[in-house]
């Protein structure tokens, strides 16, 4: 997939979040890319995390993005993911999903 046609996912938390901080805790892959982009490798897929609102060290909103999908599972069920992913992450932090 590129381009325009790469699923996204908006998130909003009620407070900041340390987005790799929270990576970090949840012991989840990533490389900071600069001050609002992190590549995250989550179950073998490639995703792109976005602080819309804030920096990735205090983002109050972000967007997930898929960039590549897993070889080994082709016909994953790509909301289940995100959710999971979405899941990981915020349980590690101490603010909820608005």
């Amino acid at each position: 997939m590129t381009g325009a046609e790469e699923p996204v996912q908006q998130y909003s938390v009620v407070e900041p979040v340390d987005i790799r901080a929270a990576l970090e805790t949840a012991a989840i892959e990533h490389l900071g890319v600069d001050e609002h982009r992190t590549i995250v490798i989550y179950q073998q897929t490639i995703l792109m995390v976005i602080a819309t609102e804030g920096k990735a060290t205090a983002a109050r909103e972000f967007d997930v993005e898929l960039w590549k999908e897993s070889p080994n599972d082709p016909d994953y069920d790509l909301e289940s993911l995100f959710a999971a992913f979405i899941d990981e992450l915020i349980a590690t932090t101490e603010t909820i999903r608005r």
